[in-house]
């Protein structure tokens, strides 16, 4: 396991350096004020009006850019779906990745009670791949997103061969300690999850409890208030990374113009060999 600290000064190529001064602790209102561009596809999966991903091809090279497969957060909640990734997605496409970002269903819509939100991401991840003609792939989760990426690459699936990492970017890995605590998102996790059936086991609900993928990566805000640090640190296993980005809050991860965001880049760009 490693366990890194990113720092955002840049060491230029001559004989200075600069540090940038990147935005911090962002809001999600922040993000949603972003601008974005809409996909140019959307493929349904599924017959229920959320089981759909779309597609953002990279400005530059389309042909040979490598992919990111994305699960929006939201507290595995309806009232948060896909449109306010769209200023994410449209920044990756300009760092050079194709982007496919995935709809599931959520609290509060019909048919949604648990597992069904795992099963609709990992159905997408596996019709995604058969289209990236085994082209670099990296799965990327944010919050709850990043929970449903996680499980589903987890425990050897076959369509996870495919996968060249994954991030969970503020990720709750520890739905145990997590749905113990009062926080609305939280609380969120625990009204999901007692949507299950009563032969429910909740480590099948747990990254904690399940193998992960080869070559995971969690990143994590020091200064995030809805995702605690403690959620990056419960892994011991040489599969599992951690990078903490200084003073980054919660939507840091999700907005171009923070330094957590400089970090998932670098990140990104280095799993991808891009």
């Amino acid at each position: 396991m490693k366990r890194l600290i990113f720092t955002a000064c840049l060491i230029m190529a001559l004989t200075f350096s600069v540090c940038a001064d990147p935005l911090r602790q962002v809001t999600f209102n922040d993000v949603l004020e972003l601008p974005s561009d809409p996909p140019t596809q959307t493929y349904q999966y599924g017959s229920q009006p959320s089981q759909f991903y779309q597609y953002w091809p990279a400005k530059n090279n389309t042909m040979k850019a490598a992919n990111v497969i994305f699960i929006h957060g939201g507290c595995w909640l309806k009232d948060y779906g896909i449109r306010h990734s769209y200023p994410l997605s449209t920044a990756l496409t300009k760092e050079g990745f194709n982007l496919w970002s995935v709809e599931y269903r959520r609290l509060g819509e019909k048919n949604a009670e648990w597992p069904a939100s795992l099963n609709d991401v990992s159905n997408a991840i596996e019709k995604i791949l058969r289209q990236t003609n085994s082209k670099p792939t990296v799965v990327m989760g944010h919050s709850a997103g990043g929970h449903l990426a996680l499980l589903a690459t987890s425990n050897e699936r076959q369509y996870a061969e495919q996968v060249d990492a994954v991030l969970g970017l503020a990720a709750i890995t520890d739905m145990q300690a997590y749905i113990a605590e009062d926080g609305s998102c939280n609380q969120a996790a625990k009204a999901l999850l007692g949507t299950a059936k009563s032969d429910f086991n909740l480590a099948q609900a747990d990254p904690k409890q399940q193998t992960l993928h080869h070559n995971t990566w969690l990143l994590q805000g020091s200064a995030d208030n809805i995702v605690p640090m403690s959620q990056a640190d419960v892994f011991s296993v040489d599969n599992v990374n951690t990078m903490i980005v200084d003073d980054a809050g919660h939507f840091d991860m999700i907005h171009p113009q923070t330094k957590a965001w400089e970090a998932i880049v670098q990140r990104l760009k280095e799993e991808l060999k891009q």
